[in-house]
């Protein structure tokens, strides 16, 4: 009896076991397919001010282009998530459309569901800016075009207003605290950088 009894525990340890090391599985594969997801959609967009991410209107110093759906063009994602124009069907409506559309210009943003004003598709990937097009209402589309060396200057004046932004937080609140990472208590940036190194070494 006490051997059977030793096999329903074992048995049931390992199953429990078995269940927690599956729940973790899930749990990390969910926390990775979260943080890729994150770093896919704001890998650009996060150095971004506000408004350039709101719905707005085209202005003269935009570039854009109002093409009949089907658009005639083919859209590829870059590795920052940023979405351009990879190939014009030369009998297609963006050929026809008498606007300036390139090879290689970036689209910067696509008509809203409804009405005239603009969404920001800086670095939103490939599948948002088909589905803003498709889901548009009514037969027409407008693209908001960037050339490459365009959008590189803008990239370069998102990541100075970033790191502006930075040293006015870091001013306002103060420099990042370090914690311990088995207390979680505050220590000091000497402190903390011996404590980190600690820490990994009992790993080795």
């Amino acid at each position: 009896m006490l051997g059977f009894q030793s096999l329903v525990i074992s048995s049931f340890s390992s199953l429990k076991s078995n269940r927690i090391k599956i729940q973790s599985f899930k749990a990390n594969k969910s926390q990775n397919k979260f943080f890729s997801n994150l770093k896919a959609q704001y890998n650009y967009n996060i150095f971004l001010n506000g408004n350039d991410r709101a719905k707005r209107g085209v202005t003269n110093e935009d570039r854009y282009a109002i093409v009949q759906k089907p658009l005639g063009i083919i859209l590829e994602e870059g590795a920052d998530g940023m979405v351009f124009i990879a190939k014009i069907d030369p009998n297609g409506n963006a050929a026809k459309s008498n606007f300036d559309i390139r090879i290689g210009d970036i689209v910067v943003a696509v008509s809203a569901t409804f009405g005239d004003e603009v969404w920001s598709t800086r670095g939103v990937g490939l599948d948002r800016v088909l589905k803003s097009i498709k889901i548009r209402a009514g037969d027409f589309v407008t693209l908001v075009l960037e050339s490459s060396e365009e959008n590189e200057d803008q990239k370069n004046q998102a990541e100075e207003n970033a790191s502006q932004r930075r040293t006015d937080a870091r001013e306002k609140f103060g420099e990042p605290v370090v914690l311990d990472p088995i207390t979680l208590t505050p220590v000091n940036s000497s402190e903390g950088e011996e404590k980190k190194d600690g820490f990994f070494n009992f790993f080795k």
